[in-house]
């Protein structure tokens, strides 16, 4: 009995001790939170089998819990894109674009116009500022302010 009453004891002793995780990752994933304006730009791709013409996109984005999602266009018409992904507490980002061609002109290898389209970004966001890149075969970066 003496020694159940000493671990019970212990055990409360580390229960008060301990940290609370779930506020501090809350606080940290939201301190992103709120609207955002991004600008896309791809330059001119200047590759051996196709010579894509530069663009730049801007299109507002939101970031709930940290996770963001931004979209550019009508959805399911050419020239959509959709921007999605977690910001994590360090402000480090996986996010992911969807889109769909608009004008072969401007793809790689002159994909043909409604062709959809994605690619992997990866971001890191600081205070009221973000940049990314494009991850794969054509350059684009991603600028992030907050609204």
């Amino acid at each position: 009995m003496r020694v159940a009453r000493a671990l019970v004891h212990m055990l409360a002793c580390l229960a008060l001790a301990a940290p609370s995780v779930s506020w501090a990752a809350n606080e940290g994933t939201q301190g992103f939170d709120g609207r955002w304006n991004v600008t896309l730009t791809c330059p001119p791709h200047n590759d051996d089998d196709d010579g894509a013409k530069g663009y730049v996109h801007r299109f507002p984005a939101e970031v709930r819990d940290g996770m963001l999602r931004g979209t550019h266009g009508t959805e399911g018409e050419p020239s959509f894109h959709l921007l999605t992904g977690n910001i994590a507490p360090d402000g480090s980002a996986a996010l992911r674009l969807e889109g769909i061609i608009n004008n072969p002109a401007y793809a790689v290898n002159n994909a043909q116009r409604g062709k959809p389209y994605s690619y992997r970004v990866r971001a890191n966001f600081e205070g009221t500022s973000g940049t990314g890149q494009r991850v794969g075969k054509r350059k684009c970066d991603f600028s992030f302010r907050r609204a």
